[in-house]
């Protein structure tokens, strides 16, 4: 499976929380709307974004 994951390993919770303090600190101030993936690059995939 490592091998479908741009980034090269499995995502964990530390990485998520890392975003979502981002996404709340005041570094992040101008960011209104968008999506933010957390995902090692899997919506690379053509595949994988549109469900398998």
């Amino acid at each position: 499976m490592l091998k479908l994951i741009p980034y090269g390993r499995i995502g964990e919770t530390e990485d998520i929380a890392r975003a979502a303090v981002w996404l709340a600190s005041d570094t992040s101030d101008y960011v209104i709307g968008t999506t933010l993936f957390v995902d090692g690059g899997m919506m690379l995939y053509p595949s994988f974004r549109e469900g398998g």
